[in-house]
């Protein structure tokens, strides 16, 4: 069955590839996505589903199995990242400052086709499908959250995604029951001295010294009071302060994020960031104030869902590990399966450089687009539930 999904798959490949060139060149940010919506409204439209066009903002397509079976769901996420590509392809994005550099093109695209191929293969069907295409994975909250409470898993038995990943094989997936992608939380902190001129320091409160000195503390978090079994980051990413080279300002901004891959160590976290930002403001005479948002839930794979993915996968590959590394990047398809069980998928889609350009979320992000095939198949199959 698997190996005829496969070759089934390569049938779509055309269409698939023409799809995801043409989202790729018009790609769309945020909610709001009206170019991106109209295509794929446009292929289902060709299609015997039923579809719902704003279900949370998103997408809904369902295509009906055996009577009154709950449905399978499958789900891609439709925007891009406001990035200038530096690729080069003919059909690099043609919207400046706005690219498809994490590939949710081809994930649109390859839930089409799955959509297509399983509509074609309607008969061997063990259940309904159900299509979600959502907006918005790439800004917290997310758009998972606004589907969910929009009731897109209704009458939803599983779910399942995947999501391309370079630096890995065509034909490789990658997968694991448990904890798979963190809790991606955002912190800032606003930290309030006296300025002044930079000759007569022993006259001002410095805010820069103070926030260098918590930049460096901060690091002690994750080496001194996390476990040393599990995994955390706490990274500062923006540090802005001063105007000229003679004046010691005011105020110094840090921003960052904190990643973990359970509630209780982000929790610790958070308590830990909270107590050292206090303390080092007192014993350095400044202000400081800690805005720290939680973001997406950790993305965590059900067992049982995991072992029916990895049995499809491993019918389609033989390069298929059951036992990946988690990863600190997030990802709201943690909404999906706090609400049913589910599993995640990494998808290989081709070698990038060493240096890391042809990652995701960088310029000259790339992929192989014979992972397409790869990619139709792992959704037909997961789709076909029970008969698969």
């Amino acid at each position: 069955m698997s190996v005829d999904i496969l070759n089934q798959s390569r049938e779509q490949l055309e269409y698939v590839r023409a799809i995801r060139r043409e989202l790729h060149r018009y790609p769309e940010v945020g909610t709001e996505l009206p170019r991106t919506r109209a295509l794929v409204l446009r292929e289902l439209g060709r299609m015997e589903l039923n579809v719902r066009e704003d279900v949370g903002g998103g997408i809904v397509a369902d295509l009906d199995g055996p009577g009154g079976s709950q449905s399978i769901a499958l789900r891609a996420d439709m925007d891009a990242l406001p990035i200038h590509e530096e690729t080069g392809l003919d059909f690099a994005s043609e919207i400046p400052g706005q690219a498809h550099m994490c590939g949710h093109d081809a994930h649109t695209a390859m839930l089409l086709g799955a959509a297509r191929l399983l509509l074609a293969m309607r008969d061997k069907l063990g259940t309904g499908v159900r299509f979600l295409f959502q907006p918005n994975e790439e800004t917290q909250p997310g758009g998972a959250k606004a589907m969910v409470e929009g009731g897109c898993l209704d009458g939803v038995r599983e779910v399942f995604g995947l999501h391309v990943w370079p630096g890995r094989p065509v034909g490789w997936f990658g997968t694991r029951p448990g904890a798979l992608m963190a809790r991606p939380d955002v912190f800032s902190v606003t930290l309030t001295g006296k300025g002044g001129h930079a000759s007569a320091p022993h006259n001002c409160v410095d805010p820069i010294l103070a926030a260098s000195h918590l930049v460096t503390a901060l690091q002690s978090i994750v080496a001194r009071r996390v476990e040393p079994g599990e995994r955390a980051v706490v990274s500062v990413t923006r540090f802005q302060a001063g105007t000229s080279y003679n004046i010691i300002p005011d105020t110094a901004f840090l921003q960052g994020t904190v990643r973990s891959l359970n509630e209780k160590t982000g929790a610790l976290i958070r308590r830990e960031m909270q107590n050292l930002t206090r303390d080092l403001a007192a014993g350095m005479g400044v202000q400081a104030r800690l805005d720290y948002v939680e973001g997406f839930p950790v993305v965590v794979n059900d067992a049982e869902s995991a072992a029916r993915a990895l049995a499809v996968l491993r019918g389609i590959s033989a390069q298929v590990d059951g036992d990946v590394a988690p990863v600190m990047a997030g990802e709201d398809f943690s909404y999906y399966l706090h609400q049913v069980p589910g599993c995640f998928v990494f998808m290989g889609c081709g070698a990038c450089a060493a240096d890391g350009l042809g990652g995701l979320h960088n310029a000259c992000f790339t992929l192989d687009e014979d992972c397409l095939t790869y990619g139709v198949a792992a959704l037909t199959g997961l789709g076909l539930g029970e008969s698969s």
